[in-house]
């Protein structure tokens, strides 16, 4: 009897696995025949379903923050009352919460852009293709609380922009600052939110 394989369920192992080992060693430390190792894959095996180290890695990274999106759409929806205030706060903490999570790993995406980067490869536009939903949504928040009257007359798109900047600013904080807390990064995103609101 022929032993099938769930294809999509392979590709999501691969990546989890993938992005633990990175997380672990480091972008540049981590072979593709190391991948297809831990996944208990030939690596001719692996090439059906990723062409390249970075490939995994660019895939595993949008799986990681659709996850996000995933966790937060699932708690909006057990949770119907929420005000929109709530649901900026739910993303926040959730988004944080999820950095907290792996530091490394997120050390491991800072030097992986930083290697771009210094490759002159266009930084900016693989962090909005790996961040495009996440920003998405943000915005949507944003809109819905202006509409609500949650949340006072204020440019949508500059608004979620500068939520967004917060959470980089506590992706750096967790990769490079041993004393900032969850707590502290909540608040400071808390903060800038109370500004936000209507009178």
């Amino acid at each position: 009897m022929a032993f099938l394989v769930d294809h999509d369920e392979r590709r999501k192992e691969i990546l989890t696995k993938a992005l633990r080992l990175i997380g672990e060693r480091g972008y540049e430390q981590v072979t593709y025949q190391q991948i297809a190792d831990i996944c208990g894959l030939a690596r001719t095996s692996l090439y059906k379903y990723y062409k390249n180290k970075r490939e995994i890695f660019d895939q595993a990274l949008i799986r990681m923050v659709s996850s996000i999106g995933e966790e937060f759409q699932q708690t909006v929806s057990n949770n119907p009352d929420l005000s929109v205030v709530e649901k900026i706060n739910l993303i926040v903490t959730q988004t944080i919460d999820t950095m907290y999570t792996n530091p490394p790993l997120l050390q491991t995406i800072v030097e992986y852009l930083i290697a771009l980067r210094r490759r002159e490869e266009p930084v900016d536009r693989k962090i909005r293709r790996h961040t495009i939903g996440f920003h998405r949504l943000l915005t949507n928040l944003v809109r819905e609380g202006i509409a609500k009257g949650e949340l006072r007359q204020l440019d949508c798109t500059l608004a979620s922009e500068m939520l967004y900047a917060l959470l980089e600013t506590a992706t750096l904080r967790i990769t490079l600052t041993e004393g900032t807390t969850r707590e502290q990064l909540i608040k400071m995103c808390g903060f800038a939110l109370e500004g936000m609101k209507a009178e």
